[in-house]
């Protein structure tokens, strides 16, 4: 009997030792979470057993994972970041159905698409948010996102290559097709002066619903090129206050007309304006203009990402969405620093950031594993010292069954 007993404590060492190890292993993986193992004693049991039963080994009961904070390492990468607090960052697998996973790994990059992913491949989720920085959320206030829109977060690489949203939150990309040419007549000095074939953009505004033909506010409004009576137009035209309509189909826009154009502004000065009906959307790819090229992401406390561009227009492109469950320890785990929820992890969370008690959002910043080197090498010692106490009950129990097989000799 003591020699299966210690067996079992052989076993439990080795478990011991492995999970050591891992722990090792990944002292340098970012957002890694040590692991802790928890034993107990194995017992046989009966209705009929009598109250001195002697215990035969041990079990391991749970591996459980510590998540409190690693460390902080500076990067002063914009993409880099990391969770001042308990939340976790949520990303979502490729694929149609992509699995949200919960991780503490900030290390984001971008791919072919200009998508942000994890460096599996992960993309990574924020709140569709107006330009202002407000979410936006649906009417299903009972979803598990709490009526809040989540999407990828996917980087411009020029200004109108934004994308916008809907009031209801449906995203609509832009992509290079929100441009046009028209018309635009500007009152200088109480003089009209009107730009013929002038070029107009329109670029991180707000579609009021999900007709074929909406409304589109905020944002801003360029016009340039065109010619003034037969002379090249040489000034870029700016307003942020006007409203255009917008047809959208297949999840692509197209600018159809200009309602209001509010006020423009140029070299310093501000300017009356309006357009006549000689809208026409752009047939050709107007994107890639190198005057509104990005030229910097930054990420708030708040998790807000905003994008600035050679022209010095800035939008919030969405807020980075935060998660968490009630149970953690019954989140599995994937790999990566990365988990998925389980029945007995519960329901994920969503959250945002600085505003709901996950902690806020760092960017520039990498959270380094919480292992303790020191501590892992003296767990070693002990591992290797409780393996060698079995060891040698089970030498023990050999040598006593071998005095017993040689008393008739």
């Amino acid at each position: 009997m003591a020699f299966y007993t210690s067996l079992t404590g052989l076993n439990a060492a080795q478990t011991d030792l492995s999970v050591t190890s891992n722990n090792i292993a990944n002292s340098g993986s970012y957002g890694f979470k040590k692991t802790t193992t928890d034993f107990g004693e194995l017992v046989a049991d009966s209705p009929l057993a009598s109250g001195q039963n002697i215990g035969q080994g041990t079990r391991l009961r749970a591996a459980i994972q510590d998540f409190t904070s690693g460390s902080m390492k500076t990067t002063n990468r914009a993409l880099d970041m990391m969770v001042n607090g308990d939340g976790f960052f949520l990303v979502k697998s490729p694929g149609a159905s992509g699995t949200i996973s919960l991780t503490r790994d900030g290390s984001f990059l971008t791919d072919k698409n200009n998508n942000v992913v994890t460096s599996d491949g992960h993309f990574l989720q924020v709140y569709a948010t107006t330009n202002s920085g407000d979410i936006y959320t649906s009417t299903d206030q009972t979803s598990a996102t709490g009526g809040r829109i989540v999407k990828n977060l996917t980087l411009p690489s020029y200004e109108d290559q934004l994308s916008i949203s809907s009031s209801t939150g449906d995203t609509v990309q832009v992509g290079n097709s929100l441009a046009a040419t028209g018309d635009v007549t500007v009152s200088i000095n109480g003089t009209d002066t009107t730009i013929t074939g002038a070029k107009i953009t329109l670029g991180g505004s707000t579609i009021d619903g999900n007709q074929t033909t909406d409304n589109a506010t905020g944002g801003v409004l360029t016009i340039t090129g065109g010619t003034v009576n037969g002379v090249a137009n040489t000034a870029t035209y700016t307003s942020t206050g006007a409203t255009a309509t917008v047809s959208t189909t297949a999840g692509k826009s197209t600018l159809t007309g200009i309602s209001t154009i509010g006020t423009l502004s140029y070299n310093g000065e501000n300017y009356t304006g309006a357009t006549s009906a000689n809208i026409v959307a752009a047939s050709t790819d107007e994107s890639g203009d190198t005057s509104s090229a990005l030229s910097n992401i930054s990420v708030g406390t708040d998790g807000k990402v905003t994008a600035t561009f050679a022209n010095g227009n800035q939008y919030i492109l969405g807020a980075v969405a935060l998660g968490d469950v009630n149970n953690r320890n019954g989140l599995h785990s994937t790999g990566n620093a990365n988990w998925t929820v389980t029945g007995t992890s519960g329901s994920l969370n969503y959250r945002e950031a600085d505003t709901s008690g996950l902690g806020s959002v760092q960017s520039g910043a990498l959270e380094l594993s919480n292992i303790d080197l020191t501590q892992e090498l003296v767990n070693l010692i002990s591992e290797q010292r409780n393996f060698q106490a079995n060891s040698k009950a089970i030498s023990t129990d050999n040598q006593m069954v071998s005095y017993v097989m040689n008393i008739q000799s």
